[in-house]
């Protein structure tokens, strides 16, 4: 059972399409067609779901070929699960301001048909992101639950801590808990899930999205039964030269379970964090590395966003910084950074996501940029980044563009994407 065990762990916790050995998964065949969350600029036609054509050689590659209208105006499409799940499994989405769970069938590759949409679970409210589990259930993290904030002073409404649930495969509720810890007056409100149910434990980060607060904490459960164990604060993002930056390890952001069944985080706030002893009564929740941010001014966090894990690679969007950087973490405690990938300076990386079958990374933006995704390249032995040259609008603008007037769906103008995956 050792032997399986980092095998197990990924398998329900890396984001990464990574082997346990450390090594890059085995290719198959790259993904024939790209999932787009996407919403209407201008919020007066319904947002939808966008399929793009990423099969290289293709006729249409880069271009969309097929949408998925929602029946929501002003909804902002904003994240769908890290993997696509199964086809016979409904994609869990996000839209953020109708506080809606928007489930797809994608049973038809090319044609993904809108299921059904779903409350938030009373009392939580707002709900983020989201966690398949192996029995296909989903855990979804929710930023806000009903009545005022526990913080004195904060005006959110409603404003109160957060909480996690878990819905069934057609998005049903079966449990919730809340996140409220008794020692934290700040809102906490989970944001992502690390997943370890060999140790029957779950870790959630604490991030808000258009709250006035939140906390900067991980928090660990039991698994089984929701149960809240362990709220940590998270500690200053320390520098090489000793000292600290200031805003790096607010909004602990995205976590991933490595291979040797440790977690893995960044913050928005560029610092990074790895957690150890998570089954025991005492885990450790360590800073490892922070990454310099020249020229982002120390009043902002410099964006550190959604990463994937290829192989013993991190690869990481950088939003303020216009890049993406990969950091070898074969050792999670000594993170080393071995490569940079600049995009220009309207595009701020944000959303990543692989491509199961190759080694191609879809990468879309927040705040600005989020007028097109791009297509990057990442080499599994060296971890080296490169952009895709030949994914290219019908402009010959590098990326795919939602800048444009007429879709499959009608004449709705201009669009943004934020989240994407591809899809075999």
């Amino acid at each position: 059972m050792k032997q399986l065990l980092p095998l197990l762990l990924c398998a329900a916790g890396c984001t990464a399409h990574a082997a346990p050995s450390g090594q890059p998964a085995p290719e198959s065949a790259p993904a024939r067609y790209l999932y787009v969350w996407a919403g209407d600029t201008d919020q007066k036609h319904q947002d939808f779901l966008a399929v793009v054509d990423v099969q290289p050689g293709s006729a249409t590659y880069a271009q969309v070929i097929a949408t998925e209208p929602t029946g929501l105006t002003g909804s902002m499409p904003h994240h769908l699960e890290y993997e696509l799940p199964s086809s016979d499994r409904l994609l869990f989405a996000n839209a953020h301001h109708h506080e809606q769970i928007l489930l797809f069938d994608t049973r038809q590759a090319e044609r993904p048909r809108l299921a059904r949409t779903l409350p938030p679970p009373a009392p939580l409210r707002y709900p983020h992101d989201f966690f398949r589990l192996p029995n296909g259930n989903v855990l979804v993290g929710y930023l806000r639950s009903e009545g005022s904030s526990p913080e004195p002073g904060d005006t959110t409404m409603p404003g109160g801590h957060g909480g996690i649930a878990e819905l069934d495969p057609e998005g049903r509720p079966l449990r919730t808990a809340s996140a409220a810890d008794p020692a934290w007056t700040i809102p906490i409100r989970p944001y992502a899930f690390a997943v370890l149910p060999e140790s029957d434990r779950v870790v959630t980060t604490s991030a808000g999205m258009m709250e006035h607060s939140s906390a900067d904490v991980v928090q660990v459960w039991r698994l089984s039964d929701l149960a809240l164990l362990h709220t940590l604060a998270v500690p200053p993002a320390g520098l090489r030269d000793g000292s600290v930056l200031q805003k790096g390890h607010e909004l602990p952001f995205e976590p991933r379970v490595m291979p040797d069944g440790s977690v893995l985080l960044n913050a928005f706030g560029c610092g990074l964090y790895h957690l150890t002893g998570i089954a025991t009564d005492a885990p450790r929740l360590q800073n490892v590395y922070t990454l310099e941010v020249n020229g982002v001014p120390a009043d902002r966090r410099a964006g550190c966003g959604i990463p994937v894990v290829v192989g013993p690679y991190w690869v990481m969007p950088v939003g303020r910084m216009n890049m993406l950087v990969t950091l070898d973490v074969r050792d999670p405690a000594r993170p080393v950074e071995v490569s940079r990938l600049m995009a220009d300076t309207l595009f701020r990386p944000h959303w990543l996501a692989k491509d199961p079958g190759s080694q191609r990374v879809i990468v879309g933006a927040e705040t600005s940029g989020e007028e097109r995704m791009l297509m990057a390249r990442v080499d599994p032995a060296t971890g080296r980044l490169s952009w895709d040259e030949s994914f290219r609008s019908p402009d010959g603008s590098l990326g795919v563009s939602f800048r444009r007037e007429r879709w499959p769906h009608g004449d709705t103008g201009e669009a943004f994407g934020h989240a994407a995956l591809f899809r075999p």
